[in-house]
Formats: structure tokens, sequence, C-alpha cells
């Protein structure tokens, strides 16, 4: 794998050669405003991988090589009983043979549905560990005192924090600034604006850095932050900011991007899905061709309308689908009620 420097001495021999790290990006017909000064795009990040969440793919990229380096074969996952980064991790490491445990936060829905219900079908029962509420606070804790009570019986585990929110992940995530210069080479244009979406933020903390690597001012970059605040993102990006630079053994560049953050539109707490965006999911689907996740992508695309609505950019945008359509498998029944069958 080839790419640009300074990228290429912090990533070359640090990603899974057999996952992809290049998606597309082409024109994005209906649902968001369409004017001639204003021609949109869109990148597909649910391309990377069928069975993995869009951009959480970009995470494992390092994150797998590391785990294979460290000799760890027995993992322990945090996340929501709906996460999609719990979902797909435990799908390559069953691939390649690790033992696999979930700490799983106690969902206020305890029926079997969309991520939960597949997750079950990857782990057995005792491989599912769901805390309360109430401790949901010391889940680390509590996952780094099951690694200890692991290794006692055998080889160390390894914890795996929510959202992959860890150092090994930082060479895959930088990856996303490089498909995107390689993007607009192909295309043979410039962005004036890139919208995303944050989760845990780490995928937009990485497009961010590595665009700082590469000397990527433009375009700015409008956040849809469907969970977390925007002091919180800061926070985690001065860690990402801080291990990379010490991977690097320099400072970083000390321009970057403009940064936007927006809130969504509609339905704002995290996981709520409403009617609106569960109507938002059809119009999408029907204008577009794109299947999406309510709970983000969806929201962030309505997001996105919404804005252009108010203040209409000028200049080519890039809308980035950072989810894919496993998302909807939690949805079936919202979204059959409001279908009429003729």
């Amino acid at each position: 794998m080839s790419f640009p420097e300074p990228l290429q001495q912090l990533i070359g021999d640090r990603l899974d050669r057999e996952l992809n790290w290049k998606s597309r990006c082409h024109p994005l017909v209906g649902y968001l405003p369409q004017r001639p000064s204003t021609p949109l795009f869109i990148k597909r990040e649910d391309e990377l991988n069928a069975n993995v969440v869009g951009t959480k793919q970009r995470k494992y990229l390092s994150l797998l090589p590391a785990l294979e380096h460290s000799g760890n074969r027995r993992i322990i996952l945090i996340g929501s009983a709906h996460s999609n980064n719990v979902l797909g991790l435990t799908q390559l490491l069953r691939n390649r043979n690790y033992d696999v445990r979930a700490l799983v936060k106690m969902p206020g829905n305890k029926a079997l549905t969309g991520n939960h219900l597949l997750l079950s079908l990857l782990l057995p029962g005792d491989g599912i560990h769901y805390i309360s509420h109430r401790d949901w606070p010391d889940v680390e804790q509590i996952a780094r005192q099951e690694a200890n009570r692991w290794a006692v019986r055998g080889p160390p585990a390894a914890v795996i924090p929510e959202g992959g929110y860890s150092e090994a992940v930082l060479p895959g995530i930088l990856t996303l600034a490089a498909d995107l210069q390689r993007n607009c080479t192909a295309l043979k244009l410039q962005f004036r604006d890139i919208w995303t979406d944050s989760g845990t933020g780490v995928s937009a903390i990485g497009l961010l850095l590595g665009m700082r690597l590469l000397g990527m001012t433009q375009p700015r970059v409008h956040i849809t932050q469907i969970a977390g605040d925007p002091d919180a993102f800061q926070q985690r990006y001065r860690q990402f900011e801080s291990w990379l630079v010490r991977q690097l053994g320099s400072p970083l560049p000390s321009s970057s991007p403009e940064v936007r953050f927006i809130k969504p539109a509609t339905a704002a707490s995290y996981g709520s899905v409403n009617k609106t965006i569960l109507h938002a999911t059809g119009h999408i689907a029907r204008e577009t061709g794109l299947l999406m996740d309510p709970v983000y992508s969806v929201k962030h695309f309505y997001t996105v309308k919404c804005e252009m609505e108010r203040h209409m950019p000028t200049g080519p945008q890039l809308i980035l689908y950072n989810g894919g359509t496993l998302g909807l498998c939690g949805f079936q029944s919202q979204l059959a009620s409001l279908q009429t069958i003729v």
C-alpha cells in the first residue's frame, strides 16, 4: 500500500492487507437540494465492507494487525447492545479464530432485534455480559478485572474500549484523508465542504488529523454530532493528536481545516428515532437508491438537508455516508407501519 508522505511512514506497514481502504465517490442525485452551482457528491464508506458498518472498517485496518502483533487471542469488547463497532469487530475477530467476549450496556428494550440479535448469533450466551446503567460508568474497570481473571486461566486478554477508542486505530483512521485526496484527483475537482457525522468521534478525528498532515486546509468540515458534544470531541481530538505526534516524532503542521459542529435537526438524543427520521429513511431510499441506517446516516442526511435549505452553500459538496444497510435491521416493524400495501 502506498500513501502520500508523511502518511506513508505512519501507515505503510501497519495495515491489514486483506481489508479494503478505498471507497468510491460519485454524484448524488435526489433528496438534498439540487442546484447547478452546488454539485453534490457522496463518498460511499458503506461499500468498504458488506458486514461492517462504513467507516468502522478503517479503525480495524490497523487494530487487527496490532492485536496480531501483541499475541492477544482473547478480546473483550465494550459497547451498547446495538453497537455497530462491537458487531463489526466481533465478526472480523471470529473470522480469525479469536475468543471474544462483549461487555454490553443493558438495553432498555430487552427484545432481540437489530444488532443485538446479530451479536447473539455470533457469541454464545456466556459471551455477552450485560452491565447495568448504574455500573456502566465503570465498565472499563470491570473489563480490566475480567481480563485479569481470564489471564489466570490462560493467555492474556486485550480490552477494546467503546468505539475502538485506542492508539492502535490511528494509522487506519488516517487513511480516510488519503482516500479523499485520491477521489479528488480522480474527479479533477476540489470540494468546498465536507459533511460527516460523529458518534464517538474517532473516524471524524482521523479525517481531520489526516487532512492536517497532508496540508489540506480546505474543504471546510461540517460534523453532525449524533452523540457527544464539541468539548468531548475536542478532548478526544487532543488525545489522538498527542498519540500522532509521538508516532511521527515531530510536531504536526499548525494549519488545519475549519470545523463546524452541528446538532441533529431532529431526534437529537443519541439512539432516538422519530417519525420524521423514519419518513426520511423512505424518502432517501426512493430518491437516491440508498438504504440507510436511521440512527446515524439518515439523521445525518436529514440534518444536512435542513442546513442546505437554510443556507445553500456554493461549490462542490461532499457528503460522507459512514453507515450501512445493516443498521436497518432493528427498524423493520417501525418502517413497515408507515408503508401501505395496495
